[in-house]
Order: C-alpha cells, then structure tokens, then sequence
C-alpha cells in the first residue's frame, strides 16, 4: 500500500506535470535553431501531435510578453532619436499682441507750447499776431512717437548649441543604452519563455506517460483478480486473497482516472504558453545525454552571454553616464542664437528686424544641488559595481547547482534502467509463484507496484534532465543549441519500457 501511494504521489508531481492522451509516433528531438515554416505552425490550430519545436516556435509568435517587448525598444529607439535632437538647432515661431498704457516718446514740447503762446499775447507788442497764425501754430504736433501704444509681431527664433558641458552627449549614449538593455530584456525574455515552455511540454509528456504506467497496471490488476477467482474457485487461494486483489484493482482504477483528470490541467498549462486552448500531444520524446560538455564550459558561456549579466554590466554604463551628465552642471553651456521679424504692424521704425549673437551660462550657485546631485551619481555607480559582483558570484553558483543537477538526474535514468528490469523480472516470477500457489496476493500486488514505481521514476527522472538542461542553457543564453544535443555522443531517448 505504501508503494502504491508512493506511485501516486510520483505521478502527480514530478517535474511540473502536464499531461494528454499517448502520441501514435514519436520523432526525435528537433533543431531549435531552425524555424519552423508559419504554414506549419498555422496548422497545428487546433493540433493533435504537437513537437517540441513547433511548441516553441507557436510561443514564440504568440507571446504577449515578447510583444511587450518589441513595444519596449520601439519606445527605446524613439527615445534615442529624441536625444539626437539636442544636437540640432531649436526653431521656433512666435507671435505676439502688446497694448502700452501709452505711447513711447522720445520728446513731447506740446505743453510749452502752449504756455509760450500764452507768454507771447501778453507782450505789448507793436501789432497784433493774427489769429490765423496762432492757430496754426497751435495746430503743430512738437512730439515724436516712438511706439505706438498698440503693436503686434510676428518672428521666428534659433538656437543652435555649441557646447552643453557634456549633457548632450551623456544623454544621448544613455538613450543608446536604453536600446542595448530593452534587446537584452526581449533576449532575456524568449529565454524564460523557451525554458517554460520545455518544462510545460516535457511534463505534458511525463503526465501522458505516467497515466499509461497507470493503465497497464489497472490492466495487470484486472488481470491478477481473474487469476486469483479462479485459483480460489479450484480451492487453491483463501477468499481473502482474492479480495486484496479486488481492493487494489478499486483502487488503482481511481487512480488511473485521477491522472486522467489531471491530464486536463496541465494540459491547459501548455496552452496558456502557447496562448492557443487545444487537446496537445507531445511526440517528441524524453531524453538524456550521457556526456556532457564540463562545468567550466557552461561557467563560461554564463558569463560571456547570460542575459542577466548583460543587464547588470548595462545599468553600470547607464550609471557611468549619469555621472557625466551631472558633471555637466559644472561646465559653461555655449549657444548661438538668432531672431528675425517676418511680419510687425505699428511696431517701431527703431526695432531691429533680425538679430544674431552668442551666449554663455555657467553656474555659480544652485544651493550646492549639482554637487549632491554630482555625489548620488558616482555612489550609484559604485552600487552597481557592487551589485554586478554579487550577481556574477550567484550566477556561478547557480550554474554549479543546475550543472550537478542535470548530471545527477543522468546518473538516476542510467540507475533505474537496471530496476526496470529487476522489477519486471521480479513481477514475472511471483506472478508465476502466484498461479501456482507458491506466493500471496500481496506479493504480486508489490512486484506490479515497485515495478510502476521504477518505471515512473525513470521517467521523471529523464524529464527533470530535460528541464534543467533547457533552464541551464537559457541561463547561458544558448537556447537555439537544445536541439543540437540530439546529436551528442551518449544521446538516447526515454520511453515507457
């Protein structure tokens, strides 16, 4: 009984089950970095045998997490031309409406005129001034405007920079970087998806192999109870012998449809990864590989092309960067700059219509902000510095384990290859002892189970080969070469026997 639940608690678990009906056929493992054609991949909607590489590529195209992505660096790249900008002139047009409290003038004699017309009618003078005369005079304007009270203008106005103290620059390499990490997250991304949908896929096929052990055993313990009545009817067995029999043919039938049902979810799990509903069935087959490339070759490729390193060694330039553009606050900014009028109306005859010159700005005081701004940048720097070691240090470490991981998992299928065939001799031999009344009911009962047990665990130890092997290669960034390891020496594929 404890070997049976054992089995159960194997099937149920082991290496992130998915599940679905046997495949007719199986096909060896494929070539990742080949794509498949679309008119192939479209037609597997809704598929009934679906390859590893086809589950992949359909994960691929489908994927609303590599879409995100693709946003992301269009994002990126119309940042990037935003920050080529800067470099440009700055244009600009411009219109204006200004009404004065009054008139701007640059002389105004009216009112001495009038007081010396006053002064002049009161001189005895030896003949009348006629009065035609004092009108006209009292009819001259002595001013002059300068401006109108009312004027509107309309121009246009550039800036051309010449030099920014740097900020320009820092901005736009940070905007170039912004590119490289929004690549390196997408890299980052297909990876993740690759690695889920290996285990998704893989454990599918672990399901739909352990609810086949499961069946043969229902059959074989169908089976044992027919032999066992008849036995008894000769007078060979006791009763009770035949009810354990029927005990664990009830039980091994529940569970039989509890894998059945269980199929059904994991099933959907696949299909979420693929973010197309469909009743899969994996025919590409378990396997495992013998030999392996050593441990400093995965150390190595982690290091030369892990899409987490990449990031962190970015965040690193991108904080560089920052400490440039807050350097700048400390230089002169230096620009050329240039206005023209196109159209004025009552504007000044005086006013200039075009104008071209230079500027300087340079910072004196800003409440000492450029110099902590200044500091927060180079301790970010430093953060990072820090950080990209760590990550390294656990990178390493990480690949150390699954690296060991996937070697004893190898170690395990070789192993349980030997059991498999005890267990089935084993089973043989007391089904045999059995029907001749040399053995209990409960012995055959446990060969059927331990044999069950072995069978299962081979296999999950083989799909817990293939999970890690795809999570170490996506951690080294070498995904497209999981199909490549078909072709290694010590390759060999894991079925139901």
């Amino acid at each position: 009984m404890q070997l049976y639940r054992e089995l159960t608690l194997l099937g149920a678990g082991l290496c992130a089950l998915a599940g679905g009906p046997a495949a007719a056929q199986t096909t060896p493992l494929p070539n990742l970095a080949a794509t498949a054609p679309a008119a192939a991949i479209d037609s597997l909607v809704p598929p009934t045998a679906l390859t590893l590489q086809e589950a992949v590529e359909l994960s691929y195209r489908r994927s609303p997490a590599l879409e995100a992505q693709r946003l992301a660096r269009e994002a990126a790249v119309a940042q990037r031309k935003a920050a080529w900008g800067m470099r440009l002139p700055q244009l600009g047009v411009a219109a204006s409406y200004t009404y004065l409290s009054k008139d701007i003038k640059a002389f105004d004699l009216n009112a001495e005129k009038e007081a010396a017309l006053e002064q002049l009618g009161q001189l005895p003078l030896p003949f009348p001034i006629p009065p035609q005369i004092v009108q006209a005079v009292r009819g001259l304007d002595l001013s002059l405007t300068l401006q109108k009270q009312q004027f509107a203008v309309v121009g246009a106005s550039a800036v051309v920079p010449i030099y920014m103290g740097g900020r320009i620059n820092a901005a736009v390499n940070a905007a170039k970087i912004r590119i490289e990490q929004s690549d390196q997250e997408a890299f980052k991304a297909r990876t993740d998806l690759f690695a889920e949908v290996v285990e998704r896929y893989y454990g599918l096929a672990l399901a739909r192999q352990a609810l086949r052990v499961r069946e043969e055993v229902t059959a074989g313990m169908r089976k044992h109870l027919d032999d066992a009545r008849k036995l008894e009817q000769n007078g060979m067995i006791a009763s009770t012998e035949k009810l354990y029999a029927e005990m664990f043919l009830a039980r091994a039938e529940g569970e039989q449809e509890a894998a059945a049902l269980q199929i059904e979810t994991v099933n959907r799990a696949l299909g979420t990864s693929l973010c197309q509903e469909a009743d899969y069935r994996p025919v590409t087959e378990l396997f495992v590989v013998e030999t392996l490339q050593p441990l400093d070759w995965f150390r190595q490729r982690v290091k030369q092309n892990s899409p987490l390193l990449k990031q962190v060694e970015l965040t690193r330039r991108l904080a560089g960067e920052g400490v440039r553009a807050a350097r700048a606050a400390f230089l002169p900014e230096v620009a050329a700059i240039g206005a023209v009028n196109a159209w004025d109306w009552q504007l000044t005859e005086l006013a200039p219509r075009w104008m071209v010159g230079a500027g300087i700005k340079l910072r004196i005081f800003d409440g000492l902000s450029s110099e902590y701004k200044h500091a927060a940048a180079k301790k970010q720097v430093r953060q990072v510095e820090v950080m990209q070691a760590k990550a390294e240090e656990d990178l390493m470490t990480l690949t150390e384990k699954l690296y060991n991981q996937l070697r004893s998992a190898e170690a395990k299928v070789r192993a349980l290859g030997a059991s498999v065939e005890f267990a089935a001799s084993y089973l043989e031999a007391k089904q045999r002892a059995f029907s001749e009344g040399m053995a209990p009911s409960s012995e055959v009962v446990d060969a059927r189970l331990n044999l069950a047990k072995a069978r299962i665990e081979r296999l999950a130890a083989a799909c817990a080969f293939d999970v890690t092997l795809a999570r170490l290669l996506a951690l080294a960034g070498e995904t497209e070469t999981f199909g490549s390891y078909a072709s290694m020496p010590g390759y060999r594929t894991v079925d139901n026997d």
